[in-house]
């Protein structure tokens, strides 16, 4: 089996507001939301992204 890409964390210094952007131009949604710790993903979780 070929490995898969199930997640990339990006460190930033606001996440909520970087998450804010990629989540309009990925189109996904907010999976989890904290101050210091958004994730983007589909209903299925498939596709993730995560900003810290």
């Amino acid at each position: 089996m070929i490995g898969q890409l199930c997640a990339i964390v990006i460190d930033c210094p606001n996440p909520s507001e970087l998450a804010d952007f990629y989540g309009k131009l990925l189109s996904l949604s907010r999976i989890d939301d904290a101050p210091d710790f958004v994730v983007l993903g589909t209903p299925e979780r498939k596709e993730v992204v995560s900003f810290q």
